[in-house]
């Protein structure tokens, strides 16, 4: 991931953390195209102390597509890079070619990898719209096969929930579930927000993320048109589809109560969530999904916020009872309305999902998890 370029994810709270005492080389590809659809300088501004600490290493400069990039540059940059620099771990994040090339070479050197694997991969690949349709399950055969072999070669692999390890077979001797989290010091409910953002008569409902081909809004739009003209959808994010998202409200008829802010500084977020009175994930139910575990849904419990999600495995298993679950636009619409008219429940369920991240899903107390593991893997 290019930590320079990308939305707020995973890697951010690893570098963040482990650059306070070590020092860190970053190696990823080059993610110049969503330069174009965004001003990533704005909202990362924050980050730029932390990003100032690491040494970011691109495998090209030039802007060319990231499965070109994947594929065919990683071998020539972890060598020039080897020939440079020397390293006591190593931690693959979620990648399989730059991953495996970075993992076979570094362990010539006698230096172990960490695999930290947070997504379904082989899934992504076979859903990818960056890879023609009829490449994708040749696509994720290869995958599967590169992903096999950094399990083989990795020392630990580290998994967001215990799905992927099963799905993967991945060895009980070497799999530690370390999940996603939240920062609860600055996800935190700011109150009442919504005056300074121009929503004080309304019911909101939110979404916080990327819009990217796994986010399917359709079912609250066709929600939105039998709701009470006094709710509305706020969607902060911009990353993907975000024009085809604002044409589809158009479609269906509901633009008027869809407010599309795009991105806001990481450090605003918590704002706009506190203007929100429930948060939603309505994700596709497809195979990079199923083992998804969303940083948002952790960033609206800290912030004291109802959730409803699709009925993702990961979530139900880690939330429980603690999310509302809803598929259809009809089940969209039966928990919106449950919310809407029972502000007690809202309370109620906000309070308990900080509790319940305060006591599971804090970033600090899971950063110093992994931090251990890779002080035991140079043993």
């Amino acid at each position: 991931m290019d930590l320079v370029k990308s939305q707020h994810n995973r890697p951010h709270q690893f570098v963040k953390y482990l650059s306070k005492k070590h020092n860190i080389t970053v190696v990823s590809i080059n993610d110049w195209w969503k330069g174009k659809q965004h001003d990533f300088e704005e909202y990362s501004k924050e980050w730029r102390k932390v990003l100032e600490k690491i040494d970011i290493v691109y495998v090209t400069d030039k802007r060319i597509s990231p499965v070109i990039q994947e594929n065919a540059y990683p071998y020539f940059a972890i060598k020039r890079l080897l020939k440079n620099k020397s390293f006591d771990v190593h931690i693959n994040y979620n990648s399989l070619t730059l991953g495996y090339f970075a993992t076979k070479s570094l362990l010539k050197q006698g230096v172990p990898t960490i695999f930290d694997l947070a997504d379904d991969l082989v899934g992504m690949i076979s859903e990818s719209p960056q890879i023609p349709r009829p490449l994708r399950p040749i696509g994720a055969k290869v995958g599967r096969e590169i992903l096999k072999k950094n399990i083989k070669l990795s020392k630990k692999i580290t998994v967001t929930n215990s799905y992927l390890k099963e799905k993967y077979n991945i060895p009980n001797n070497k799999a530690v579930v370390l999940p996603n989290g939240v920062d609860t010091e600055l996800f935190r409910n700011y109150g009442n927000t919504k005056s300074q953002l121009g929503l004080e008569d309304y019911f909101v409902v939110g979404y916080v993320g990327v819009l990217r081909e796994w986010v399917d809004f359709e079912p609250i739009y066709q929600a939105l048109r039998e709701l009470p003209e006094d709710i509305i959808f706020l969607v902060v994010g911009k990353e993907g589809r975000y024009q085809e998202n604002i044409e589809l409200a158009k479609k269906y008829g509901v633009i008027e109560k869809v407010r599309f802010v795009g991105n806001v500084p990481y450090s605003k977020v918590p704002v706009y969530i506190s203007a929100m009175d429930v948060g939603v994930i309505p994700f596709k139910l497809n195979s990079i999904t199923e083992h998804a575990l969303p940083l948002k849904l952790f960033e609206y419990m800290a912030c004291e916020k109802p959730v409803i999600s699709t009925s993702l495995p990961a979530v139900m298993d880690v939330a429980k009872e603690e999310v509302l679950y809803a598929n259809t636009n009809k089940e969209w619409k039966e928990k919106i309305l449950l919310l809407y008219e029972n502000c007690e429940s809202r309370n109620y369920i906000g309070n308990r999902g900080r509790t319940f991240v305060e006591r599971n899903y804090d970033w600090k107390r899971i950063l110093e998890i992994q931090e251990s593991i890779l002080e035991e893997s140079l043993k």
